[in-house]
């Protein structure tokens, strides 16, 4: 009966299950490409409102140019959308934009005529049709936050060829911003922007391929994709490349593989790589079984937060692989794993009578 005990508990203080075997797009689950810097213009000092005097009214402008910079009379007043004071009469009003063609206009201010339109026409060209979806998408320059808006221009910018916007259309239909959510659209549009080496739409069809999501599954189709971006250097697909190679999807089965791209991208910092590589370590699978380094990479997981290599590191203080036997720390890291929900390391907590 002692020896059945005994069975029992070693078999609880076997390390968690096996290494991360999801595949995702860089940076974890399904992130943004790569975002466009803001437009900077320099704006000229701004003129003082004038003091209102007989025969002097305050005029209001709207504009959809909403990084629009207006000047009156050749002098800048501030924004498209502005309230002035400007006396009876005629005058000259222009406004500058970087994503709107030129305007300029002359208007006739009086009592009754004091709110005036300032409708600009849109640039139509590619550049300029995917910076004003994405001024929508993230609501800056001062535009409204408008999903619905952000794809219909990053759609006029895909359709002339425009990589970047080809890119963020495929990641909006992969999570319905904007527009419902399609995976085969995701594909077709991703397809379109890697073709012309971007590096995330490269990674969404490794990751469409790979599940099926919107094509056929096919992981030789997932793992070319997934070795072009890793290749680059991209630690999720590098990461993502050696589980392909531990499983043997798309690649012949190599542990040794599997440990070089966990190694690229654990270093780099990646935690499920840092976890496969520890667990990789800890079992001998593709490199000399060694726990002192099973734990060191199993810390570096721990510490970034992930509950199966905290677990892991409580079952190595248990057990003294790797480190010196310690029962406290042990039960430290059970708690941190079991905290964030961990079923392992609650049932070792229960079991050291926690």
């Amino acid at each position: 009966m002692k020896r059945l005990n005994c069975i029992l508990i070693a078999v609880a203080l076997m390390v968690g299950g096996t290494a991360v075997g999801q595949i995702n797009i860089p940076g974890g689950s399904i992130q943004k490409p790569p975002i466009p810097p803001a437009k900077q213009r320099t704006k000229p000092k701004k003129k003082a409102i004038p003091k209102k005097q007989a025969k002097y009214y305050d005029v209001t402008f709207t504009s959809n140019a909403y990084d629009g910079d207006l000047y009156i009379d050749g002098d800048y007043v501030g924004d498209a959308n502005i309230k002035w004071t400007l006396k009876a009469g005629s005058h000259t009003v222009k406004v500058v934009t970087d994503y709107y063609n030129d305007y300029s206009t002359t208007i006739n201010v009086s009592s009754s005529n004091k709110s005036f339109d300032l409708t600009l026409t849109e640039k139509t060209d590619a550049e300029s049709q995917y910076q004003l979806g994405f001024n929508y998408y993230a609501g800056r320059s001062g535009f409204p936050w408008n999903q619905t808006l952000a794809t219909e221009h990053f759609l006029n910018a895909a359709n002339q060829g425009h990589a970047d916007a080809q890119s963020w259309l495929g990641y909006c239909y992969i999570k319905g911003n904007g527009v419902t959510k399609n995976y085969t659209e995701a594909v077709k549009w991703s397809k379109k922007a890697a073709e012309k080496g971007d590096l995330w739409a490269m990674s969404a069809l490794g990751y469409c391929y790979y599940y099926g999501l919107g094509v056929t599954k096919d992981y030789n189709e997932a793992a070319k994709w997934l070795k072009k971006v890793a290749e680059q250097g991209n630690a999720t697909a590098q990461k993502n490349l050696g589980i392909c190679y531990e499983n043997g999807h798309g690649v012949t089965q190599s542990y040794a593989e599997a440990v070089n791209w966990y190694r690229k991208a654990a270093e780099q910092g990646d935690a499920d790589a840092q976890y496969n590589l520890g667990y990789c370590y800890y079992y001998g699978n593709g490199v000399t079984q060694s726990y002192t380094e099973a734990v060191k990479w199993y810390r570096k997981a721990a510490e970034q937060g992930d509950a199966d290599a905290q677990r892991n590191m409580g079952v190595c203080y248990e057990m003294g692989n790797g480190v010196n036997k310690d029962k406290q720390e042990a039960v430290k890291w059970y708690r941190k794993a079991a905290e964030q929900g961990n079923s392992n390391a609650k049932d070792d907590l229960k079991r050291l009578g926690y």
